[in-house]
Parts: C-alpha cells; sequence; structure tokens
C-alpha cells in the first residue's frame, strides 16, 4: 500500500517529519576522502518529478546499508539528515544534500506498479565526442569492454599519477579509451576488468571528454559506473554484441589498437590546433593540445636513452635485464630496459618551444630502437638547468609525420651513425605541413638561476 509523501523539492532543512520516495538514479562504490581517511559511498535520489539529491554514506553506516539502497530499486526514506551543499560539491540540481545514517529510515517499495520508472538516458555516442573535448560538461556514455591496457604511471601537473585504461566500442565499432583514475582504479576499474572476457557492457556517468587520443574519456571524483545496467539501452547494445559477435571478435584478435592506446588516434580538426605563441595563454586546466610544427634534435650529444621498469617507465639504477622490485609501481618482477628519450625543439611560424620525446614515437623518429641506442651510444649526457617556474611539455602522440627508417640495419649502427640520422630525419622529413603533434605540460619549479624566459627542461626530475 502506498504510503504519504512529499516531493524532493519541498524538502529543506527545516522540513519535518518528512518521508520521499525516489528511485536510486546512481551509486558510486565506497571510497576515501581525498585529505583524510574517512570512507564514504554517494549515490544520486531521483523523485516521480525528476527532481534529483546527492545523498552520502559515511564510515561504519556503509555496511550497514549494503544490501538496500540498490541502483534502480524505489524506497521511501525518512528521518535522513538534510545539509546544505557549496555549489562546488554539487552533482545534483539541488541546494540541499542527504546525510543517510544508522537513524535513517529505508524502506523498499515492493508494490510494482507503485515503484519509480527507471529514468531515460542520454547516452553520448563516441562519434559525437568533439563537441565536448575539454569543455565543463559532463556526458553519460554506453559501450562494450572488448581491451585493458596494464596499469601504469604517468607524469601530470600534481606529479606522479596511476591511471589504467580501458577500450570500448559502441554500435558503429567506434573504439575509445576510458581512463580510470585515483580510487576508481582499485575499486570499479577493477571489478570491470575481470569481466573482461564476457565484452561486458559499460555505462558510465558524469564523465569528462579529454583531447587526448582525438577524444577519449576520463573519470572525475562523481563518476559513476554499472556493468550490465538493467536499461533498455544496454539489452539493446548486449543484442547488438550477439549479432555483431564475429566483427568483435576479430577487432579483439588483430589488436590493431594494441601496443600503444594511441594507435586510435585521429588528425584533429584545424581549430583545435594551435600554434606555440598561444600555448602560454592556454587555461591552466587544458594540460593537453595539438600543435604543428617542424621538429628538431636540439643538440647531438644527448644520451637519447635511460634505463626504465617495463611497468611504469620511471628511471632505475638497476642493471639492464635485471629483475627487480619497482618501488614507483610496486610490481614484484620488474625488469630494467631502456627507454628511448631525446630533447627536441618545436618551430612553427611565429615561434619555438623545447620539448620532451619519448618511448616510441622517439624510436620512429630517430630510427633507432633504445636498445640499440644503449648498446652503441656511450657518451654521457649533462643536463644545464635555468632558474624560475617553468613548464614543461612532453610529446604525447604524433601523426602523417613518421620519417621511413634510413638505416640498413639499426644494430650495426654506431653512435656517430646515430646522431647522423637523427640530424637527417629532423631536416628532411619533419616540417609544418606534415607533422601533427599532441602535447601535455607540466608545471616544474627549476632551482638555479639563469634566464628567466628559457624553456629547458629537466629531464631528471621527467621520470
Amino acid at each position: 500500500m502506498s504510503r504519504q509523501h512529499i516531493p524532493l523539492k519541498d524538502i529543506t532543512i527545516g522540513t519535518k517529519g518528512w518521508t520521499a520516495k525516489v528511485i536510486v538514479e546512481a551509486k558510486g562504490m565506497p571510497r576515501s576522502s581525498q585529505h583524510s581517511p574517512v570512507k564514504y559511498q554517494r549515490m544520486i535520489l531521483r523523485d516521480s518529478e525528476g527532481t534529483k539529491v546527492q545523498a552520502t554514506i559515511f564510515e561504519s553506516d556503509i555496511d550497514k546499508f549494503s544490501d538496500v539502497l540498490t541502483l534502480y530499486k524505489t524506497y521511501y526514506i525518512s528521518n535522513a539528515v538534510v545539509k546544505t551543499i557549496l555549489p562546488q560539491h554539487r552533482i545534483a540540481k539541488n541546494d540541499y544534500q542527504w546525510h543517510i545514517n544508522s537513524k535513517t529510515v529505508v524502506e523498499e517499495v515492493t508494490e510494482e506498479y507503485s515503484s519509480i520508472s527507471v529514468p531515460p538516458y542520454s547516452f553520448v555516442s563516441f562519434s559525437e565526442f568533439s563537441k565536448y573535448i575539454n569543455s565543463d560538461a559532463y556526458v553519460d556514455i554506453i559501450g562494450v569492454l572488448i581491451h585493458a591496457y596494464p596499469l601504469r604511471e604517468i607524469p601530470t601537473i600534481n606529479g606522479p599519477q596511476r591511471i589504467q585504461e580501458l577500450l570500448l566500442v559502441d554500435q558503429q565499432l567506434i573504439p575509445k579509451i576510458l581512463t580510470m583514475w585515483d580510487q576508481f582504479i582499485e575499486n570499479e576499474c577493477a571489478t570491470i576488468v575481470k569481466n573482461i572476457k564476457t565484452k561486458p557492457i559499460i555505462a558510465a556517468y558524469r564523465i569528462r571528454i579529454v583531447s587526448f587520443n582525438g577524444g577519449s574519456m576520463s573519470t572525475n571524483g562523481s563518476s559513476t559506473f554499472v556493468i550490465n545496467p538493467d536499461i533498455p539501452e544496454a539489452t539493446r547494445l548486449k543484442s547488438w554484441c550477439i549479432d555483431n559477435k564475429a566483427e568483435l571478435e576479430q577487432l579483439t584478435l588483430k589488436k590493431s589498437y594494441a601496443g600503444s592506446s594511441s594507435s586510435a588516434i585521429k588528425v584533429p580538426p584545424s581549430h583545435e590546433i594551435i600554434e606555440v605563441k598561444d600555448i602560454q595563454s592556454l587555461e591552466e586546466k587544458q594540460t593537453t593540445f595539438w600543435l604543428q610544427a617542424k621538429i628538431f634534435i636540439l643538440h647531438s650529444n644527448q644520451k637519447y636513452w635511460y634505463m626504465a621498469c617495463n611497468k611504469c617507465y620511471r628511471r632505475t639504477n638497476i642493471d639492464y635485464k635485471q629483475t627487480f622490485e619497482c618501488v614507483h609501481c610496486a610490481e614484484k618482477q620488474a625488469t630494467a630496459m631502456p627507454r628511448c628519450l631525446l630533447e627536441v625543439q618545436l618551430s612553427d611560424k611565429i615561434g619555438a618551444l623545447i620539448a620532451t620525446l619519448f618511448g616510441e614515437n622517439a624510436e620512429k623518429f630517430i630510427c633507432c630502437s633504445a636498445e640499440t641506442l644503449m648498446q652503441n651510444s656511450t657518451e654521457i649526457r649533462k643536463l644545464e638547468i635555468s632558474g624560475g617556474a617553468q613548464y614543461k611539455y612532453n610529446i604525447l602522440n604524433m601523426l602523417n609525420a613518421l620519417p621511413e627508417p634510413t638505416l640498413q640495419s639499426n644494430k650495426e649502427a654506431s653512435s656517430s651513425t646515430i646522431q647522423h640520422v637523427a640530424a637527417e630525419c629532423s631536416d628532411q622529413f619533419f616540417d609544418a605541413t606534415n607533422t601533427t603533434l599532441q602535447m601535455t605540460n607540466s608545471l616544474e619549479i627549476l632551482t638555479e638561476e639563469g634566464d628567466e624566459n628559457s624553456q629547458i627542461i629537466d629531464f631528471d626530475n621527467q621520470q
């Protein structure tokens, strides 16, 4: 029998003895606060009028409600603590939030006719990502998981951060990267990856679209995920998977996306490509951007490589091919392997900057593998650091600009030959009309005095 209840819009701090009837529209996994050990779980509740409220459960109360407040089920709720919420913490259009504690009464609505219908979702198609790149908009997406990349660590403005990337496809067979950050790795991502063999349907809510890889997805603190959700869109996508099983299997077996998560990158539209002179005016929050420029080896006495953990690519003093426990990524069976690293200059018609080229892109540019460089180059590079607060720029991806190898056998290359080929590549093959680069910037405080306008990169701190 239906109970008396009031709309969410009428519930404020001063409302007494209220009962609300709501459906659980979104529910995150328990996680710890960023600056304290306090554990919390957040969810979005919605009533039949479409009004939403953000609700949070803390600490031991999380276990009490673990078997209730299930996604897409309807409940009567009363005696939750109503508080105001600051705009920067608001994820529902409501001036108030609820704290659900041990005194809160939660009762499931069992009569089917009395339940609130699952809300319709406006999922964004993968082909429409360009509309949302680097905007303030949150989007909801749905796709099929076909591949999970290894956990790795990357440099950011706030220091090294761990990420794990998942590859999803939609009904247009468009592959897109979903980057999971921080606590999402241990919680949602771990659960998703366990189900990868079944090609699960993943619904992701409140996701950001970033420019990396020509438009990819990235989590934020308010993102939520559902595996194989019980909604019509997921049912249709699952049916599509069955009908297109052969195409999905072929895409998975060919692994045309494997080896690097950048393989699905497309040339960005012209309005997303900036000039060197415009970099300083970028908003601080925009950490990736596209640039067209000539690439030159800055100086020929570089070392060209460093010894790194084969899992997270952080610098190590361990000898070549020796097994060790990495202090950075905690891999117990890491192997020390050389990784290519170049200091280059990027120049367009207006200006120039110094940047770092890593890994596979660096090997293609110099036409030589990191192992060959290690075996044939003996000069130790010394880097002078200039003072002031500087940005250091890393090249993430290079499109339509890789030179054909000019060495008959890289294994037979000497250090001088390698340097000659690098100079030849930079002079002959790379120009502003055919080199498109995806860049990232991060702030580094340099300690020694020097020219404030110089942009010299601190390679030692880079890794």
